[in-house]
């Protein structure tokens, strides 16, 4: 007996079971495959992307870069350092605790070995995107959960250090994403004017949770302040996922090297111009981090100050560093990325220095000075530490080089963080005087700080140079 087109016999009259099986799975299954395949060719399209494709995908970068630096900006800086002390952390657990996401990225060594394995990488960088930013939402809620003061600090830096390790994780995908994404005659417009426009967010979103908090604390409720901080980054992390789903990634006919762990940690070190950039990363990352974490503190423990001042005189130094983006962007596209760089960082280390006059006799001016002479060489090192490495790295094996690079970079900036916060343990409270000006332990380190970021800036200068890949 027949039953449709299903069983329907051969014009030979011989009947073929796999042949109408296969047809009768092919018709049962249609419209699970037709709804995948909608989703796929919307969101994860193999074809080569049109002009339009790749400017929408620009664009929502830009929105994408808004919300994630919206999320760094209330999960790093002086509101950690706030929230660690609200916790129960001292000045030197405090500025561990705020130098850990640097040790998380050394795990980013492992990424391209597993990422060798899936054919696209946007779905990796929207899955653990989301996971990692869901994860610093819950990090601000730990006091509602736990009171003793170890299971505080504790369940603190899992949350923390796991979601910097899952953001480390997909850093290179995203970078050689976006990367494919800008023509390199417009790489550094659209940077500085991508840098521009995340400052400005960063300042009145940074300014707006400031006020938030302050207000609460003021009011006897700070809790209340970094809840409305974990809804606001909850809520960022959605906006997040699906800029970046509406983002296509651009096809690339390089196939990928399958590589292993060995080949991951060798390949590099055997390119001789790359082992440049990896002293480059060490020297950069030690010098910052030696002193980093310690500015945060410093401002809001030592000088007293509250995050709505701290938070206003960051919106001026974001507009300095807005314009200031601008103009290092088109700079480097005359001069090139590696003046850019040395001459960024070599300012930036001068500030750095300067910190040696900052206490609370003079903080109401040498604070605003130098901070926004700080943003502005940031403007500058920004963009130009995200390019100066990529003429070392062929393209093939970018994934690779970057991971490597910021493994070390992570294990040199970790190992900065660690001597200063030696020095802070061993030199106290106490002040001291040089050249008789007053120094406390922390002031100590920014002026390490500035000196080694000089000597960065000399080492860029005598041995980094342009090569063609």
């Amino acid at each position: 007996m027949q039953r449709g087109h299903l069983f329907a016999p051969e014009p030979n009259f011989t009947w073929n079971f796999k042949s109408t099986a296969k047809a009768g799975k092919r018709k049962l299954n249609k419209p699970k495959n037709k709804t995948w395949l909608l989703i796929k060719d919307k969101y994860f399209s193999s074809q080569t992307l049109s002009e339009k494709d790749y400017e929408r995908g620009r664009k929502l970068f830009i929105a994408d870069g808004c919300f994630a630096n919206g999320v760094v900006a209330i999960t790093s800086g002086v509101i950690l350092a706030g929230f660690l002390e609200y916790l129960g952390a001292n000045n030197v657990v405090n500025g561990i605790i705020s130098g850990i996401p640097n040790l998380a990225g050394t795990l980013l060594i492992f990424s391209p070995v597993i990422l060798q394995k899936v054919n696209r990488e946007k779905w990796v960088v929207l899955l653990f995107g989301l996971i990692h930013r869901f994860l610093f939402a819950l990090m601000m809620s730990v006091p509602l959960v736990f009171t003793n003061l170890t299971a505080r600090l504790v369940v603190f830096v899992f949350f923390l250090a796991t979601a910097h390790i899952l953001g480390s994780f997909i850093s290179p995908s995203t970078v050689n994403w976006l990367v494919k994404l800008i023509p390199e005659e417009i790489r550094g417009r659209y940077l500085g004017l991508r840098e521009g426009i995340i400052i400005i967010f960063m300042a009145l979103f940074s300014f707006l949770m400031a006020l938030i908090i302050d207000y609460t604390k003021d009011n006897g409720k700070e809790m209340a302040g970094y809840l409305i901080c974990s809804i606001a980054i909850l809520l960022m992390a959605i906006g997040n996922f699906i800029f970046l789903l509406n983002a296509k990634e651009p096809v690339t006919e390089l196939k990928k090297s399958q590589v292993g762990i060995r080949q991951v940690l060798t390949i590099p070190l055997k390119d001789r111009g790359f082992r440049k950039i990896l002293v480059l990363s060490i020297l950069w990352n030690f010098g910052l981090q030696f002193g980093g974490p310690y500015f945060s503190i410093y401002y809001y423990s030592i000088l007293r100050l509250g995050y709505t001042y701290i938070i206003a005189i960051g919106f001026a130094v974001s507009l300095a560093r807005m314009i200031a983006a601008q103009f290092w962007g088109r700079f480097a596209d005359y001069k090139g990325w590696i003046f850019v760089s040395k001459t960024s960082i070599l300012c930036l280390g001068v500030v750095h220095v300067g910190y040696m006059f900052l206490n609370r006799e003079t903080m109401h001016i040498i604070y605003p000075l130098l901070t926004i002479m700080g943003g502005i060489c940031w403007g500058g090192v920004s963009i130009s530490i995200f390019n100066i490495g990529f003429e070392y790295m062929p393209v093939q094996d970018r994934t690779s080089y970057i991971s490597f690079n910021t493994a070390v970079s992570s294990i040199a900036g970790f190992s900065g963080v660690l001597a200063g916060s030696l020095i802070v343990s061993l030199l106290q409270d106490r002040i001291y005087s040089f050249l008789s000006i007053p120094l406390s332990a922390m002031q100590f380190l920014f002026i390490g700080s500035g000196i080694l970021l000089m000597a960065t800036s000399g080492y860029i200068h005598r041995f980094i140079v342009k090569i063609p890949i």
